[in-house]
């Protein structure tokens, strides 16, 4: 008998954000996933630069907005709503909550910021290097806009991918840590075995 899957979650996303993007509701997932495609599909043929259509599309719905509130006053209807959190501002306990929830991410970035500066994880280090390389040369290849397409695709696949394949997934991702743990060994072992310069003596 097959051992039941975890079911998945999603680190630092609302249940609403992890529903959307586990595709929990399929129109709704997929009504998203379709407009994502569309506005990169009418970016990528747009003869504009990406600031050009930024400012025409705040100027527009600025200007949509206005015309909203005005024609509403003439016929006694509403204007465009307006989340309350930009009419009332931020509570004194809205703000520590978010702050109660933000702090522990916060220290644990800080954390590893400490570790990195020290110099003492060395796959810490190398994950930076790496990664530092590897955004050089994605930056140079793609755009922002396109780079903001592929992780928006990424994100509403590969946690479905996973939630689906969980033992396979899970078997290939423990042999690639065992291995990469192996390589990392190898590699203290012989940085070990360079002879290091004794510090000089004092004078006595």
């Amino acid at each position: 008998m097959a051992a039941a899957k975890k079911q998945v979650h999603i680190p630092y996303a609302s249940k609403d954000v992890e529903d959307l993007i586990l595709w929990r509701n399929p129109k709704q997932s997929g009504f998203v996933f379709a407009g994502a495609n569309l506005a990169f599909l009418a970016y990528a043929l747009n003869p504009f630069p990406a600031t050009t259509i930024i400012c025409y599309a705040v100027a527009i719905s600025s200007l949509a907005t206005f015309i909203w509130a005005s024609i509403g006053h003439f016929v006694s209807k509403s204007g465009p709503p307006v989340p309350a959190l930009l009419t009332r501002g931020l509570s004194e306990d809205e703000a520590k909550k978010f702050v109660d929830a933000a702090l522990p991410v916060v220290n644990k970035v800080l954390a590893s910021l400490g570790v990195l500066a020290a110099g003492t994880d060395f796959k810490l280090s190398l994950g930076v290097v790496l990664g530092a390389y590897t955004f050089v040369h994605v930056f140079a290849l793609i755009s922002p806009v396109a780079l903001i397409y592929i992780v928006v695709i990424l994100a509403f696949s590969a946690p479905k991918v996973y939630e689906l394949k969980q033992d396979q997934i899970e078997r290939v991702l423990s042999a690639c840590k065992t291995k990469s743990n192996e390589l990392i060994a190898q590699f203290k072992e012989v940085v070990s075995k360079i002879p290091k310069a004794t510090p000089p003596k004092k004078a006595q």
